[in-house]
């Protein structure tokens, strides 16, 4: 039992802001193989501080040379106030000669997960995102300072609504390496299944991923990027974009002699297989997809592009790069041209035809949901943020239809209207042919459309909240949640579906947000379950029978017993968390685990030292709650609660046998496990109400009643059974 219950407590502090640092093996971080684990802001934070001032993650490791890997979704809000965050890989320290730069130069594996709460705001400050930049190797492969080297590498990361302000190279993901005019590489730096939405602002070499880089691949942007020159949707400057997206609004250059702005980037040598939707302004030099480059090739654009000079749909200034020495991109060609791209004033026809070209060229990165649809790349349907489809409106089309061929399910059609409204006017019956339609997909929607009914699950989910006092816009944004998050038809084991046992929404962390609690399971008593934690909509913890979430003695041998509970039960203006799971050796089947949490101050801390309990022989020195039954005559029994030292007299006419169930003789029932949670009001106060099994002699019988309690706080803030009763069963 407390296992589980410090477990719980560790994720529920984890993610509620009191991040913690593991130290094991005289390493700073937890290692997986020779992968160091961020498991949390904290270690975010540590990594920062440790690659800046140039230390060991352990003896003899050097902190920016080596791998780390993202365990869950993180919140940087606490360590972004005054000037904001500190990347990795931002230090510097003056030397004899010049400034040494402390820069990243290992690996970081996002493993997919969220980073949100990122902010900067140091307008003179060079090399600014999550990441600051790599350290510059131009003489030789390896130095002193940095023994390993090569490629610095960072991947599978999502930043959400960020907002960074710095000088030169700045980016969501990392600020950038040194890459001087004539695009000679400071070392390799690759940035590839990164994604970010916000607003990045800088003067030179800005752009929504990175600010410069060697290669960025299948990288997505949402929202606005400013700089003065060298900025782009994706990156300012670069070697090689590959598969990339960028849903954004681009402004470069402020007088003359600015501009260099592209929807995907700035000034780039080789942009492949990408495409841009938004506006693109500046001065000199902008292109939908880059203000200069060599040979755009597989791409589109949807873009307004404005400029003075040197302005295109696609690129603004075609240029041959002087690279001194380095090698093109593999793929790339030194030839000046357009090759296979389309632009927004384009028909139908054209993107078969581009769409054939990809194909001939044995890309395989495009895909198109439907024949009058803009092409996405094929990565998008996997991403967390989901994606956008551009559908134009073709003659005897109707929303449904559109619906049908996007999500694979017609009754989606209101989202496509809420979203167009705009464009189709006030009658959604009335579509004009030729007319664009941005159609936002959720990660999982079309996938789902087609495996169930979601739109009668969403409107059995809507009723049974408001049956529950929420409004429907709470309910249809945590229906999302969990349609993104694959609880809705989704296997567990045995090829059974999942199923929702039940769900609370509440302020859980007392920030004005709503927070979710869902419990869920395959729909049977012998199959493990897991309760799925969201704090502001996001998820923050998956809690199941896996053994990477428990030490070894512990396992669960059933589902979670018990529906999550979220009340003020202490009557102190903030909500606590119940409920309850099942404990058994070796996966055996086992009584159960009440699980109360209440917030202290900025604390989350476990109350069940102040709740009796009921795990009998396993409590060790924990305060227990039985009842004693005995039979004083012909359907007639006496309960003792010890915890109370209190008895009481019941018809035991409605009560199952107790051991030999002859007169006199006393049967040892004991109580088996808390459930049947409910609020009540009791002389005042919030308290609880709960039940508890009876079991026979021995606890081997079969249930032969229940005890009834009800637990109030005290001005001690301690929990005590204010009254109790029994009752049988029928």
């Amino acid at each position: 039992m407390k296992v589980l219950v410090k477990t719980v407590v560790l994720f529920l502090v984890l993610f509620l802001g009191q991040g913690f640092c593991v130290h094991a093996e005289e390493s700073v971080f937890e290692k997986d193989g020779q992968i160091y684990l961020i498991q949390s802001a904290q270690d975010m934070r540590t990594l920062a501080l440790l690659v800046n001032t140039g230390k060991d993650v352990e003896p003899g490791v050097s902190a920016n040379s080596s791998s780390y890997r993202l365990t869950r979704d993180i919140d940087l809000s606490a360590y972004c106030t005054g000037d904001g965050w500190e990347p990795v890989g931002c230090g510097c320290e003056e030397g004899e000669d010049e400034v040494l730069v402390r820069g990243f130069n290992g690996t970081f594996d996002g493993a997919n997960h969220v980073v949100t709460g990122l902010y900067i705001n140091c307008p003179g400050a060079d090399r600014l995102g999550l990441f600051g930049t790599r350290t510059d190797l131009y003489d030789s492969a390896e130095s002193a300072e940095y023994p390993v080297s090569g490629k610095t590498v960072i991947k599978n990361l999502y930043i959400r609504d960020c907002d960074i302000t710095g000088s030169r190279y700045v980016g969501g993901i990392m600020g950038g390496m040194e890459i001087t005019s004539g695009l000679q590489s400071g070392g390799d730096l690759l940035i590839e299944n990164c994604h970010v939405t916000g607003k990045i602002t800088g003067f030179d070499s800005a752009g929504g991923i990175t600010g410069a880089a060697s290669v960025v691949e299948n990288c997505s942007f949402t929202g606005t990027v400013e700089a003065y020159s060298a900025v782009g949707g994706i990156v300012g400057i670069a070697y090689d974009v590959r598969g990339c997206v960028a849903h954004a609004k681009v402004e470069g250059g402020f007088d003359k002699s600015g501009g260099d702005a592209g929807g995907i980037g700035g000034v780039v040598v080789c942009v492949r297989d990408s495409y841009m939707v938004g506006a693109v302004t500046g001065t000199d030099n902008i292109g939908g997809i880059t203000g200069r480059g060599n040979d755009p090739t597989g791409c589109y654009a949807r873009a307004d592009v404005t400029g003075d000079n040197y302005t295109g749909e696609l690129l603004g200034r075609p240029q041959e790069f002087s690279l001194d020495g380095v090698s093109l991109p593999e793929g790339a060609s030194c030839r000046s041209g357009i090759q296979n791209c389309l632009t927004g004033g384009e028909d139908i026809t054209d993107f078969q035809e581009f769409m054939a070209g990809v194909e001939d060229a044995g890309q395989g990165v495009w895909f198109c949901v439907a024949d009058d649809a803009y092409p996405n790349l094929s990565w998008e349907k996997e991403s967390r943020f989901g994606y956008t489809v551009t559908a134009t409106v073709q003659e005897g089309d109707s929303l449904w239809k559109i619906a049908d061929k996007v999500y694979g399910n017609g009754r989606f059609w209101t989202q496509i209207y809420e979203e167009n409204q705009a464009h189709i006017g006030k009658d959604p019956s009335l579509l004009t042919a030729g007319t664009d339609l941005e159609i936002t997909v959720n990660t999982s929607q079309a996938d789902y459309a087609s495996k169930g009914d979601i739109w009668e699950q969403e409107q059995a989910f809507l009723e049974e909240g408001k049956k529950r006092g929420l409004d429907e816009a709470r309910l249809r944004r945590f229906f999302g949640r969990l349609l993104a998050d694959d609880i809705w038809n989704s296997a567990v084991c045995d090829e059974r579906e999942r199923q929702i046992n039940d769900w609370v929404i509440g302020d859980l962390d007392g920030n004005g947000q709503d927070d979710m609690i869902v419990m869920a399971g395959a729909g049977r008593v012998f199959v493990p379950g897991e309760i799925r934690l969201y704090l502001n909509g996001e998820p923050a913890y998956v809690l199941k029978d896996e053994s990477a979430y428990y030490e070894e003695q512990f396992c669960f041998g059933s589902s979670f017993w018990e529906e999550p509970f979220m009340a003020d039960l202490d009557n102190d203006g903030s909500l606590e968390l119940l409920f309850a799971a099942g404990n058994g050796g070796n996966g055996g089947p086992g009584g159960r685990n009440t699980c109360l949490f209440r917030r202290v101050g900025n604390k989350w801390v476990e109350c069940l030292e102040e709740l009796p309990n009921d795990c009998g022989e396993w409590c060790g020195d924990e305060i227990e709650l039985h009842i004693d039954v005995t039979c004083t005559g012909v359907n007639r029994y006496e309960a003792y609660c010890p915890y109370v030292d209190e008895r009481m007299e019941f018809d035991g006419q409605n009560i199952r046998e107790i051991g030999e169930h002859e007169y006199g003789r006393v049967g040892g029932a004991n109580v088996r496990g808390f459930f049947g949670f409910e609020r009540v009001t009791y002389k005042g106060k919030n308290a609880i109400k709960c039940r508890e099994y009876l079991s026979g002699e021995g606890g081997n019988a079969h249930g032969v009643g229940e005890a009834v309690f009800i637990l109030v706080w005290d001005t001690d803030g301690v929990c005590r059974v204010a009254d109790w009763w029994v009752e049988g069963w029928t």
